[in-house]
């Protein structure tokens, strides 16, 4: 052998050597040479034989007496416990592995190979290499690999399953997935043995891994890929360059170009976690501002795994509004964007317990802040589908220390005092009571004044009031709007009244006679529409039903005038 040869050879061994050292296998220097053949490694237990190892995971074809041979095995049918068998990747059984779907939000699609036409992604869907997973506006989905692994992959973003493989019997799995666009969040489980990889290519990088908690952004907008590394290290290379990434460190690589030195990730936000039951909204999350950072993603999901994300938003302020998402448990976590656009490290408030329903109804009268002239006013409020029954009270002050009245379990959609009230200011708010008997939270106090009757009016032409209605409801934060929507029907194909409002009310005029429907929808101040409230039920009364009860008399006076 030339010394030249001898040199390149001593070259690739040391090269092999120093990449199983930093503990990555031989991944990051197969383009310089050619290694030798990794073995796997087993440890021999009590009974085994060369033959029925042989059987449990060498490929068809290949025979025991090659392992034999290969581990200078003078008996094949005695084994000493406890010996290391060793065995070439390259005659291990590799069978297609799958991934599954353990959790979606939203609309996803998935493209089959050898198909054109995409299906719609569900819980508990298993997919093999070659399918293409999309996901639209305000969705997401998690999938888990052979090994444990898991990959988050959020709105508006394509991967491809480009290979799914699993060394049989070994727990060795090769997974490499090719992230077209957007975003995902992997959690790899750690791996053992030479073979087991997962990588994650963009069209740009390959980011490759043996056991972490790292991020992958395809950003089509800017040509650009990021990884971000939250545990463990990451090499992320391409034909130019291999860089090596360790936790709270990110890279970044614009277009075909080498990829850039490794930055510094922002650290975890102080987060304040609620610590009671949130129960009335919109609800304000803050927390404190990061020196660096120019926004915050914002995500929430239905644990703290993070499989499927409910929110996902980009915010400039140290404040989000949740939405409400349904009584239950949640997770929030909040994490500093910086000026070279990577994500920083997560701060997460893992149990935060929602406690707002039923919901309460909307407020036909007394609205906040109006005069009312009857000594025993009519309070009345729209009826909430959710609702059997509602709770009410009455008293003189904000705080409702001091109750004039409290019906626990009122029946319809209105109710008046017992007694007459003296003039002056009162304050009155409504719960929903649902089929089991739970109360949800009380709307705000609603203050109104009872004040003296005017002085008789000039006879005249009569006002019509028929059909008028005013509606109203908590006020979320400034700049806030609100869409709402008024129908004959429940399911709101067809709404006769589509609105949006700069103000937590609506003036409607004319409405016909019957029963309405009424649904209210948050508008943030960066445009994010949160879910639709609580469907809620109103009727109009007839006032020619009214009229003609009464004979007409009053219409009859009016003319005589």
């Amino acid at each position: 052998m030339s010394r030249r040869v001898l040199g390149q050879s001593r070259l690739c061994r040391w090269l092999f050597a120093v990449s199983l050292a930093i503990a990555f296998g031989p991944i990051f220097f197969a383009p310089a040479c050619a290694t030798p053949a990794a073995d796997w490694n087993y440890r021999v237990r009590p009974n085994d034989t060369i033959w029925d190892l042989s059987g449990r995971y060498l490929k068809p074809g290949i025979p025991w007496q090659k392992l034999q041979d290969y581990n200078k095995v003078a008996d094949p049918l005695h084994l000493p416990p406890g010996m290391t068998l060793h065995i070439p990747v390259a005659w291990l059984r590799l069978e297609p592995a799958r991934a599954r779907v353990i959790a979606v939000v939203g609309h996803a699609t998935a493209t089959l190979p050898g198909t054109a036409q995409a299906m719609p992604v569900t819980q508990g869907m298993l997919f093999g290499y070659g399918t293409t997973l999309v996901t639209q506006s305000d969705s997401s989905l998690t999938l888990e690999f052979a090994d444990g692994s898991r990959i988050l992959v959020q709105s508006n973003s394509e991967l491809g399953l480009d290979r799914l493989s699993a060394y049989k019997n070994t727990g060795m799995v090769d997974t490499r997935v090719r992230l077209q666009r957007g975003r995902i969040n992997s959690d790899v489980t750690p791996m053992s043995g030479n073979a087991a990889r997962f990588n994650v290519s963009t069209p740009g990088t390959i980011s490759s891994v043996r056991g972490t908690h790292f991020r992958v952004i395809a950003d089509s907008a800017t040509d650009e890929a990021r990884t971000e590394v939250i545990s463990g290290k990451v090499d992320v290379g391409n034909d130019k360059r291999h860089v090596l990434a360790t936790a709270g460190l990110g890279v970044t690589t614009a277009g075909e170009a080498s990829p850039g030195r490794p930055q510094s990730l922002l650290p975890a936000p102080a987060l304040q976690c609620p610590v009671v039951p949130i129960n009335q909204f919109p609800y304000e999350f803050q927390w404190q501002a990061l020196n660096g950072a120019r926004h915050y993603r914002v995500q929430v999901a239905s644990s703290a795994k993070f499989e499927a994300l409910l929110l996902d938003r980009v915010v400039d302020d140290t404040r989000a509004v949740i939405p409400d998402l349904g009584d239950g448990t949640y997770a929030i976590r909040v994490r500093g964007v910086g000026t070279s656009a990577l994500e920083g490290l997560d701060a997460t408030c893992s149990a935060i317990s929602i406690d707002n329903h039923p919901r309460p109804p909307l407020i036909v009268s007394p609205q906040p802040d109006s005069r009312v002239r009857d000594t025993r006013p009519a309070f009345r409020w729209t009826e909430s589908q959710q609702a059997t029954s509602y709770a009410w009270q009455l008293a003189s002050d904000p705080a409702f220390e001091h109750l004039l009245a409290d019906q626990p379990q009122v029946t319809g959609s209105d109710v008046r005092p017992a007694h007459s009230l003296p003039l002056g200011r009162y304050y009155w708010r409504i719960a929903s009571r649902d089929d089991t008997g739970k109360v949800g939270p009380y709307t705000h106090a609603l203050p109104f004044d009872l004040v003296s009757e005017p002085p008789a009016p000039v006879p005249g032409e009569p006002k019509r009031s028929h059909g008028d209605l005013t509606l109203s409801w908590p006020a979320g934060q400034t700049g806030q709007r609100y869409h709402v929507q008024l129908a004959r029907h429940p399911d709101f194909t067809r709404p006769e009244v589509d609105a949006t409002l700069d103000r937590p009310e609506i003036d409607l005029k004319k409405l016909s006679s019957g029963k309405w429907y009424v649904r209210v929808q948050t508008i943030d101040t960066d445009g994010y529409a949160g879910p639709w409230g609580s469907v809620q039920k109103t009727r109009i009364p007839c006032m020619a039903c009214r009229w003609a009860a009464a004979g007409g008399g009053a219409s009859l006076l009016w003319l005589l005038l």
